[in-house]
């Protein structure tokens, strides 16, 4: 695995060309095959027990090409952000450029960075801090709600309902 570019497109995008070698592809190659060997179906053979030759000939040479895919990508694409020293924020757009078993798989991923970011003429700024009058009503006020909030109601029997009781009529 190895990265053949890494261009700057855009003020904080990057573009990835990574080259998996033909070496490493068919090791994914041969993952993707036992993955899946007891999903295809041959004639002439039990299910899951047909040779990759055979698969490959009957299905197509690209048939595990996919899977292989996805099994090499995660660790090229991050060698590859490992080699360029950047640090993507989000998923990057992946682009197959060339896939054979002759020479592997090239791929293009375009990668969003963190933004470059300057800060110039700091020091010396000055900024005002505000400072709130609290009241001693205003504190009471709040203490107050607290109380009701957290207030237990208590059962009385036997007076007339008064001014802020809470009555409750069947």
């Amino acid at each position: 695995m190895a990265m053949t570019s890494c261009k700057k497109t855009d003020t904080n995008q990057y573009e990835l060309v990574v080259k998996v070698s033909a070496e490493d592809f068919e090791k994914a190659l041969a993952q993707a095959f036992k993955k899946n060997a007891n999903k295809l179906q041959v004639p002439g053979f039990r299910k899951g027990k047909a040779p990759r030759s055979i698969v490959e000939k009957m299905y197509g040479e690209g048939v595990f090409f996919e899977d292989a895919i996805n099994i090499v990508y995660p660790t090229a694409y991050e060698a590859a952000v490992e080699e360029a020293g950047i640090e993507p924020v989000d998923r990057a757009e992946v682009d197959i450029l060339d896939v054979s078993k002759a020479d592997g798989v090239e791929f293009k991923a375009t990668v969003t960075v963190k933004p470059e970011v300057e800060v110039k003429n700091y020091k010396g700024i000055a900024a005002t801090k505000k400072v709130s009058k609290v009241t001693d009503e205003e504190i009471q006020a709040e203490l107050k709600r607290y109380q009701e909030r957290n207030a237990r109601q208590i059962t009385v029997e036997g007076r007339a309902a008064q001014l802020g009781d809470t009555a409750v009529i069947d």
